[in-house]
């Protein structure tokens, strides 16, 4: 069974980051802190749970493909460097190309792979990752397709330098969810 902590109702669809994220999730003792990995005003978790066998989720959403290409943080130098240092850590212990960049263009992606990192080498935390694509989206500025989504997930993987096989590889699922097709199926509307 999934529990569902983040976006609820209740808290007003909030979005949770640094400490916040990992209270909300129940995360209270870590072997490793968060902020002796990455400084302040870390990522914003899209969707935040927990499993009836103590497993713990983390979703980033999409709607549409433009918004996941960030040029990199906007923190200043010393954060940079904490940014920098953990994600030079996370490329290694994904087994990456140790000349892809993760900074830019995909850094909102590479800073999510991180933060897995962080919870399941640094403090032993049974987490999971998922990326959850919004295709056929009618109130974006740029819908796509599930299979052009799938081509962004591939190129943004090739970027980072991560092959089809790797250390979290089954930590990490991708969901692409057809709007129009949910709609029709689950409420019997059409968008």
């Amino acid at each position: 069974m999934i529990d569902w902590l983040s976006p609820i109702k209740a808290d007003q669809y909030a979005e949770y980051y640094d400490g916040e994220f990992l209270k909300r999730l129940g995360i209270y003792e870590l072997a490793t802190p968060l902020h002796s990995f990455w400084p302040p005003n870390g990522p914003r978790w899209d969707g935040l749970a927990r499993t009836s066998s103590h497993k713990f989720l983390m979703v980033e959403a999409k709607a549409y493909i433009e918004e996941a290409v960030d040029f990199g943080s906007k923190a200043g130098d010393t954060s940079r460097n904490k940014i920098a240092e953990a994600l030079r850590e996370s490329q290694l212990a994904y087994g990456a190309n140790p000349d892809a960049n993760w900074e830019a263009p995909f850094y909102q992606y590479a800073n999510r792979l991180a933060h897995l990192h962080f919870l399941v080498a640094k403090n032993e935390i049974d987490a999971f990752l998922v990326f959850l694509y919004f295709a056929n989206a009618p109130d974006v500025p740029s819908p796509c397709t599930a299979k052009e989504w799938e081509g962004a997930r591939r190129l943004t993987e090739k970027c980072l330098g991560l092959g089809s096989s790797h250390t979290y590889s089954d930590r990490i699922a991708t969901i692409v969810i057809d709007v129009p097709e949910m709609c029709e199926s689950y409420l019997g509307v059409n968008p």
